[in-house]
């Protein structure tokens, strides 16, 4: 992306894909998505108690959840994404919006199920996991569960892989074509992704390029992860997705005993 943005006359400024405008674009891109939708809210139908969203973002889970009936608390460190959230539900007594980092939060209730949407736990390296798993733990219900994706197969290849294609991103006011780039970095670990809008990149033009960071991670190394932090290990189940795009749901409890941190 840089070279393009270079061969072209352009200068980048980058814009986090979780604030400001970014929130915009990332609602565009995503919002449709109705993956994960259904099987989580059979897992709502089996839950005790409330249900705990982190990284919920504009509330793809959460508003769906809502609506059916269940009290949920959404947590999420960008006050921008929740402001999605909160004009799709205005004054809804069944939601809290909570800006917090889902590494670092305090809440005063337990949840009967807690999630994480939209391969979220790629945000976190392996010591933001490790807080994240210590929080949840403190967080779930005797009985709770803890349920979460990350992409598998074939869709988990395709992120290994440094790529720049050109992608097309509905909107209200018609299709916008946008350059994507994913860079692989870290030794294979991470990959550094970018959006740029095509139409933009001209002569002499300083171009908002949407950007964000995330972890390389497969479900066997996560249920690993959730072992070692005290979880059972997990169960591992398809989502259906259209396209043939391969997501993996991981659903698991604490094994331990029902008294915990305080």
């Amino acid at each position: 992306m840089a070279a393009r943005l270079e061969r072209e006359g352009a200068s980048p400024r980058a814009q986090d894909l979780y604030a400001g405008a970014g929130t915009e674009f990332y609602e565009r891109l995503v919002g449709p998505d109705r993956a994960e939708i259904r099987e989580i809210l059979a897992l709502a139908r089996g839950a005790a108690g409330p249900i705990l969203d982190l990284a919920a973002g504009s509330g793809r889970l959460t508003v769906p959840l809502v609506r059916s009936g269940e009290d949920v608390t959404a947590v999420d460190l960008s006050d921008d994404m929740l402001s999605h959230l909160r004009r799709a539900l205005p004054d809804h007594d069944r939601v809290q919006c909570v800006v917090a980092d889902m590494r670092d939060f305090s809440l005063p209730q337990r949840f009967g199920l807690i999630v994480i949407g939209a391969t979220s736990i790629t945000l976190l390296d392996r010591a933001g996991r490790s807080l994240l798993y210590a929080n949840v733990r403190r967080h779930l219900a005797a009985g709770g569960v803890f349920a979460f994706t990350v992409a598998g197969g074939a869709s988990a290849q395709s992120l290994l892989t440094s790529t720049d294609q050109e992608v097309v991103v509905p909107g209200l006011d018609g299709d916008d074509t946008y350059l994507f780039s994913q860079q692989i970095e870290e030794g294979g670990t991470a990959r550094l992704v970018n959006w740029v809008r095509v139409c933009e990149v001209v002569p002499g033009s300083e171009v908002t390029v949407f950007t964000s960071r995330l972890r390389l991670l497969d479900h066997e190394l996560l249920a690993r992860e959730l072992v070692d932090a005290g979880f059972v290990r997990p169960e591992v189940s398809p989502v259906r997705t259209p396209h043939g795009v391969d997501i993996r749901l991981l659903t698991t409890s604490w094994a331990g005993t029902a008294e915990r941190e305080q």
